[in-house]
């Protein structure tokens, strides 16, 4: 059972320094793609481990081999290292960056979003404010308005049947013969007054 743990444990450890080691390499490559010196040294490096792996498989002695390879090694790193370094650096502070720029962001969607809801309450205001003049203007108008007045249609002939009393045909009368519509024949004995 420990040890089945243990190589789990192992086995997630080979997978992390995969990952870093690839990483790291990614970094590098630009780094060494960047300069002539580099390169030459990476070839180097590589022809090395392709001679000490053919000395190994002949079963010959790759112990120079070894050395030169761990010298040109040292020689790589020293080369790339600060530019791997200022690499990660780099990408560190493009992430903060694009945070703050994603914050921002935030910060200014949220005010367009405020601004248009205080633009929306304010318009809904002045809309509320300018129906309630109209209402009051209308209630105002029908106040004024007097609905004791009958409306009367002068075309229409009419006789003094058709009125209630006297003072009602007599106003009729009236205001036909202002409208130019004659009396209609309500005051027989002109005397002013209608259907006496």
């Amino acid at each position: 059972m420990k040890e089945l743990k243990d190589k789990e444990f192992r086995w997630v450890l080979k997978v992390l320094l995969i990952l870093v080691c690839l990483y790291i390499f990614m970094l590098a490559l630009e780094c060494i793609v960047g300069s002539i010196w580099n390169l030459l040294l990476f070839l180097a490096i590589t022809i090395t481990v392709l001679w000490c792996y053919y000395r190994k498989k002949r079963k010959k002695s790759y112990i120079k081999g070894v050395l030169l390879l761990i010298i040109l090694i040292l020689l790589l790193i020293f080369s790339i290292g600060p530019c791997v370094y200022e690499r990660h650096i780099a990408e560190m502070n493009e992430t903060k960056l694009e945070e703050k720029q994603r914050e921002i962001e935030a910060e200014k969607y949220t005010k367009e979003v405020q601004e248009n809801m205080e633009r929306t309450q304010e318009e809904t205001r002045e809309e509320q404010t300018k129906r309630k003049v109209e209402e009051d203007e209308i209630e105002k108008n029908k106040k004024s308005y007097d609905y004791s007045a009958p409306i009367y249609n002068f075309k229409e002939d009419k006789d003094c049947s058709d009125f209630s009393n006297a003072s009602e045909a007599t106003e009729f009368m009236k205001k036909s013969i202002s409208a130019g519509f004659g009396d209609h024949r309500l005051d027989r004995n002109k005397d002013g007054i209608a259907c006496n």
